[in-house]
Protein backbone atom coordinates (compact mmCIF):
# COMPACT_ATOMS: atom_id res chain seq x y z
CA UNK A 1 0.00 0.00 0.00
CA UNK A 2 2.70 2.46 0.67
CA UNK A 3 4.55 2.16 -2.02
CA UNK A 4 1.60 3.25 -4.46
CA UNK A 5 0.94 5.82 -2.72
CA UNK A 6 4.21 7.52 -2.96
CA UNK A 7 4.24 6.61 -6.25
CA UNK A 8 1.04 8.49 -6.29
CA UNK A 9 2.39 11.91 -5.10
CA UNK A 10 4.95 12.01 -7.19
CA UNK A 11 8.24 9.95 -5.84
CA UNK A 12 10.03 7.42 -8.15
CA UNK A 13 10.85 3.86 -7.65
CA UNK A 14 14.07 4.67 -6.36
CA UNK A 15 13.05 7.28 -4.08
CA UNK A 16 10.73 5.46 -1.92
CA UNK A 17 13.14 2.30 -1.63
CA UNK A 18 15.75 4.41 -0.43
CA UNK A 19 13.32 7.04 1.34
CA UNK A 20 11.74 3.81 3.45
CA UNK A 21 15.41 2.43 4.01
CA UNK A 22 16.21 5.67 5.91
CA UNK A 23 12.85 5.54 8.09
CA UNK A 24 13.76 1.97 8.92
CA UNK A 25 17.77 2.14 10.04
CA UNK A 26 17.96 5.61 11.07
CA UNK A 27 20.91 7.95 10.33
CA UNK A 28 23.48 6.17 8.24
CA UNK A 29 25.87 6.58 5.34
CA UNK A 30 25.56 5.93 1.96
CA UNK A 31 27.66 2.45 1.96
CA UNK A 32 24.94 1.29 4.19
CA UNK A 33 21.97 2.73 2.34
CA UNK A 34 23.42 0.78 -0.74
CA UNK A 35 23.73 -2.37 1.03
CA UNK A 36 19.91 -2.47 2.89
CA UNK A 37 18.16 -0.59 0.04
CA UNK A 38 20.15 -2.82 -3.02
CA UNK A 39 20.64 0.47 -4.84
CA UNK A 40 23.33 1.13 -7.04
CA UNK A 41 26.43 2.66 -5.93
CA UNK A 42 26.19 4.50 -9.31
CA UNK A 43 22.55 6.09 -8.53
CA UNK A 44 22.60 6.68 -4.71
CA UNK A 45 23.68 10.39 -5.11
CA UNK A 46 21.39 11.03 -7.91
CA UNK A 47 18.55 9.73 -5.93
CA UNK A 48 19.51 11.16 -2.33
CA UNK A 49 20.22 15.06 -4.09
CA UNK A 50 16.54 14.77 -5.14
CA UNK A 51 14.92 13.64 -1.74
CA UNK A 52 17.11 16.49 -0.10
CA UNK A 53 15.59 18.68 -2.69
CA UNK A 54 12.37 17.23 -1.48
CA UNK A 55 13.31 18.15 1.84
CA UNK A 56 12.70 13.90 3.00
CA UNK A 57 15.72 13.59 3.27
CA UNK A 58 18.64 15.91 5.57
CA UNK A 59 22.44 15.09 6.10
CA UNK A 60 25.22 15.90 8.54
CA UNK A 61 28.63 15.27 8.37
CA UNK A 62 30.52 13.40 10.91
CA UNK A 63 34.67 13.47 10.69
CA UNK A 64 34.27 14.14 7.14
CA UNK A 65 31.76 11.44 6.46
CA UNK A 66 28.30 12.22 5.14
CA UNK A 67 25.23 10.55 7.40
CA UNK A 68 21.89 10.81 6.35
CA UNK A 69 18.21 10.51 7.77
CA UNK A 70 14.89 10.42 6.33
CA UNK A 71 12.62 13.27 7.49
CA UNK A 72 9.23 12.77 9.77
CA UNK A 73 6.68 10.93 7.25
CA UNK A 74 4.60 14.24 8.49
CA UNK A 75 7.04 15.81 6.49
CA UNK A 76 5.15 14.01 3.27
CA UNK A 77 1.89 16.32 3.79
CA UNK A 78 4.10 19.11 3.75
CA UNK A 79 5.26 18.20 0.74
CA UNK A 80 1.96 17.44 -1.08
CA UNK A 81 0.93 21.17 0.06
CA UNK A 82 3.45 22.75 -1.51
CA UNK A 83 3.15 20.96 -4.52
CA UNK A 84 -0.45 21.77 -4.70
CA UNK A 85 0.56 25.72 -4.05
CA UNK A 86 2.77 25.44 -6.97
CA UNK A 87 0.47 23.90 -9.01
CA UNK A 88 -2.44 26.57 -7.96
CA UNK A 89 0.28 29.18 -8.97
CA UNK A 90 1.43 27.80 -12.18
CA UNK A 91 -2.74 27.33 -13.09
CA UNK A 92 -3.11 30.98 -12.40
CA UNK A 93 0.09 31.94 -14.42
CA UNK A 94 -0.89 30.03 -16.95
CA UNK A 95 -4.61 31.69 -16.88
CA UNK A 96 -2.49 34.85 -17.22
CA UNK A 97 -0.65 33.78 -20.56
CA UNK A 98 -3.84 31.85 -22.36
CA UNK A 99 -4.43 34.70 -24.40
CA UNK A 100 -1.03 35.40 -25.69
CA UNK A 101 -1.32 31.36 -26.68
CA UNK A 102 -4.30 31.47 -27.99
CA UNK A 103 -3.12 34.15 -30.21
CA UNK A 104 -0.39 32.15 -31.62
CA UNK A 105 -2.97 29.54 -32.03
CA UNK A 106 -4.95 31.77 -34.43
CA UNK A 107 -2.05 32.77 -36.32
CA UNK A 108 -1.68 28.99 -36.82
CA UNK A 109 -5.38 28.67 -38.39
CA UNK A 110 -4.41 31.10 -41.01
CA UNK A 111 -2.81 28.49 -42.80
CA UNK A 112 -4.73 24.81 -43.79
CA UNK A 113 -4.79 22.52 -41.21
CA UNK A 114 -5.04 18.51 -41.78
CA UNK A 115 -4.41 16.09 -39.29
CA UNK A 116 -5.37 12.75 -38.60
CA UNK A 117 -7.00 11.27 -35.09
CA UNK A 118 -7.20 7.88 -34.16
CA UNK A 119 -9.24 6.30 -31.84
CA UNK A 120 -12.09 6.77 -29.83
CA UNK A 121 -10.30 9.53 -27.01
CA UNK A 122 -8.67 11.15 -30.14
CA UNK A 123 -11.87 11.72 -31.81
CA UNK A 124 -13.44 12.54 -28.53
CA UNK A 125 -10.09 15.21 -28.11
CA UNK A 126 -10.71 17.24 -31.90
CA UNK A 127 -14.42 16.83 -31.45
CA UNK A 128 -14.62 18.77 -28.15
CA UNK A 129 -11.52 21.15 -29.71
CA UNK A 130 -13.83 21.72 -32.33
CA UNK A 131 -17.45 22.41 -30.39
CA UNK A 132 -14.70 24.79 -27.96
CA UNK A 133 -14.25 27.25 -30.53
CA UNK A 134 -17.95 27.36 -31.65
CA UNK A 135 -19.98 30.69 -31.03
CA UNK A 136 -23.70 30.88 -31.24
CA UNK A 137 -23.61 32.63 -34.66
CA UNK A 138 -22.22 29.29 -35.72
CA UNK A 139 -24.12 26.25 -37.19
CA UNK A 140 -22.85 22.55 -36.91
CA UNK A 141 -23.58 20.81 -40.05
CA UNK A 142 -24.11 16.76 -40.29
CA UNK A 143 -24.64 13.82 -42.58
CA UNK A 144 -24.42 10.18 -43.03
CA UNK A 145 -25.20 9.90 -39.64
CA UNK A 146 -25.75 6.04 -38.44
CA UNK A 147 -26.05 4.10 -35.14
CA UNK A 148 -23.84 1.25 -35.92
CA UNK A 149 -20.85 2.01 -34.26
CA UNK A 150 -19.27 1.45 -30.80
CA UNK A 151 -21.35 2.13 -28.52
CA UNK A 152 -18.73 4.49 -26.72
CA UNK A 153 -19.62 6.65 -29.53
CA UNK A 154 -23.13 6.34 -29.66
CA UNK A 155 -22.80 7.77 -25.59
CA UNK A 156 -20.49 10.42 -26.08
CA UNK A 157 -22.21 12.32 -29.03
CA UNK A 158 -25.06 13.25 -26.94
CA UNK A 159 -23.70 14.31 -24.54
CA UNK A 160 -21.46 16.43 -27.19
CA UNK A 161 -24.89 17.76 -28.39
CA UNK A 162 -25.72 18.67 -24.59
CA UNK A 163 -22.53 21.14 -24.48
CA UNK A 164 -23.44 22.30 -27.83
CA UNK A 165 -27.26 22.85 -26.84
CA UNK A 166 -25.69 24.77 -23.52
CA UNK A 167 -23.92 27.48 -26.43
CA UNK A 168 -27.16 27.55 -28.31
CA UNK A 169 -25.61 26.84 -31.32
CA UNK A 170 -27.76 25.31 -33.86
CA UNK A 171 -27.41 22.04 -35.57
CA UNK A 172 -28.89 20.25 -38.70
CA UNK A 173 -28.08 16.56 -39.48
CA UNK A 174 -29.11 13.36 -42.39
CA UNK A 175 -29.39 10.39 -40.91
CA UNK A 176 -28.77 7.80 -43.12
CA UNK A 177 -31.06 5.78 -41.04
CA UNK A 178 -33.91 5.82 -37.87
CA UNK A 179 -32.17 3.88 -35.37
CA UNK A 180 -31.94 4.50 -31.31
CA UNK A 181 -29.10 7.12 -32.21
CA UNK A 182 -32.08 9.07 -34.09
CA UNK A 183 -34.57 9.13 -32.10
CA UNK A 184 -32.18 10.59 -29.26
CA UNK A 185 -31.42 13.29 -30.87
CA UNK A 186 -34.57 13.84 -32.53
CA UNK A 187 -35.71 15.63 -29.22
CA UNK A 188 -33.00 18.05 -28.57
CA UNK A 189 -33.43 21.89 -28.82
CA UNK A 190 -31.17 23.86 -31.36
CA UNK A 191 -31.38 20.60 -33.37
CA UNK A 192 -32.67 19.45 -37.29
CA UNK A 193 -32.89 16.12 -38.22
CA UNK A 194 -34.04 14.98 -41.82
CA UNK A 195 -33.24 11.32 -43.14
CA UNK A 196 -31.73 10.94 -46.50
CA UNK A 197 -30.62 7.20 -47.26
CA UNK A 198 -26.93 6.31 -49.25
CA UNK A 199 -25.14 9.72 -48.69
CA UNK A 200 -21.67 9.21 -47.76
CA UNK A 201 -19.32 5.98 -46.92
CA UNK A 202 -18.61 7.54 -43.91
CA UNK A 203 -19.92 9.87 -41.32
CA UNK A 204 -19.20 13.98 -41.88
CA UNK A 205 -19.38 16.67 -39.58
CA UNK A 206 -18.47 20.13 -40.61
CA UNK A 207 -18.28 22.45 -37.59
CA UNK A 208 -17.11 25.94 -37.93
CA UNK A 209 -13.84 26.04 -40.07
CA UNK A 210 -13.20 22.19 -40.46
CA UNK A 211 -14.53 19.56 -41.55
CA UNK A 212 -14.54 15.95 -39.52
CA UNK A 213 -14.57 13.07 -41.64
CA UNK A 214 -15.34 9.61 -39.30
CA UNK A 215 -14.64 5.90 -40.13
CA UNK A 216 -15.51 3.46 -37.49
CA UNK A 217 -13.84 0.21 -38.29
CA UNK A 218 -11.05 -1.54 -36.69
CA UNK A 219 -9.28 1.43 -35.74
CA UNK A 220 -11.69 4.33 -35.21
CA UNK A 221 -10.64 7.82 -37.22
CA UNK A 222 -11.00 11.38 -37.52
CA UNK A 223 -10.11 13.19 -40.38
CA UNK A 224 -9.88 16.88 -39.25
CA UNK A 225 -9.37 19.44 -42.39
CA UNK A 226 -8.77 23.10 -42.15
CA UNK A 227 -9.10 24.66 -45.59
CA UNK A 228 -11.54 27.76 -46.34
CA UNK A 229 -12.82 26.08 -49.80
CA UNK A 230 -12.87 22.48 -48.67
CA UNK A 231 -14.82 23.67 -45.92
CA UNK A 232 -17.19 25.40 -48.35
CA UNK A 233 -17.29 22.66 -50.54
CA UNK A 234 -18.68 20.51 -48.15
CA UNK A 235 -21.35 22.82 -46.69
CA UNK A 236 -22.27 23.16 -50.31
CA UNK A 237 -22.83 19.71 -50.82
CA UNK A 238 -24.47 19.37 -47.57
CA UNK A 239 -27.16 22.01 -48.31
CA UNK A 240 -28.05 19.87 -51.85
CA UNK A 241 -28.47 16.91 -49.65
CA UNK A 242 -30.52 18.90 -47.52
CA UNK A 243 -32.83 20.14 -50.28
CA UNK A 244 -33.62 16.82 -51.23
CA UNK A 245 -34.26 14.68 -47.32
CA UNK A 246 -37.44 13.76 -45.96
CA UNK A 247 -38.24 15.42 -42.51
Amino acid sequence: MLEPLLQDIGLTKGEITVYLTLLQIGETTTGKIIEAAQISSGKIYEILEKLIKKGLVSYIIKEKTKYFSAASPRRIVDYLREKEDRLKQQTEDLLIALPSLEELEQLKKKTYDIRLFQGFRGIQTVAMEALHELTPKDEVLGMGIFSNKPQQFNLFWPKWHKLRIQKKIPCRILFSEKGVYYKKLQTLSYTKIRIISGVTPAAVDIIGDRVLIFTHGEIPSCLSIQHPEIVQSFRTFFETLWGHAKK
